[in-house]
């Protein structure tokens, strides 16, 4: 028996064409390939929810900079999640992105409507009324001011806010002791 050179051998001695065409590589891949869709939406899913309960709680915390003073309440409830106004010495702010000057604001002593922040508020209750239909609108918005803000400028997110059809006004607050 003569030495021959080392190479595939399995199989290659069955007479059937297919298994000859299969083992020497002429094989194709299937054209039908089965994703798993499932699990992938499944990752997703908890992907998801684990962001939304991690980020959920923090949107005060988040808006909240260190040159803003929070007035104290003793009486105070727990807010539920509604857009923040954010009015601190310098701008306000509506969901962190910029509406108006304060000092500009403040200037003027005539009660009138923040347009940026009426149709902003607007768009943010189509939105809302989007994602939960057949539920009446809360209306509710959360106001974070620093203390030593002008009233007029409160006074005018307040009126801007309730132009825009969120009457019920929460204001951010930091918790006191009772004396």
């Amino acid at each position: 028996m003569p030495v021959h050179k080392p190479g595939r051998v399995l199989l290659h001695h069955v007479p059937l064409k297919f298994v000859r065409s299969r083992v020497a590589g002429g094989g194709r891949k299937s054209v039908d390939v089965s994703i798993a869709l499932v699990p992938f939406i499944d990752f997703l899913i908890v992907l998801v929810v684990f962001l939304l309960t991690s980020f959920g709680n923090q949107v005060i915390a988040q808006t909240q900079d260190d040159t803003m003073t929070l007035p104290g309440a003793i009486n105070t409830t727990d807010l539920e999640e509604a857009p923040v106004i954010t009015v601190n010495r310098l701008v306000v702010m509506l969901e962190g992105r910029r509406i108006a000057d304060t000092q500009s604001l403040a200037e003027n002593p005539a009660t009138q409507r923040i347009e940026q922040l009426v149709v902003d508020l607007d768009t943010l209750k189509k939105n809302w009324s989007a994602v939960h239909q057949g539920k009446p609108f809360p209306g509710q918005v959360i106001l974070q001011a620093d203390k030593n803000t002008d009233f007029r400028v409160i006074k005018k997110v307040m009126f801007s806010a309730a132009q825009a059809g969120y009457a019920n006004l929460n204001f951010a607050v930091n918790k006191k002791a009772a004396e």
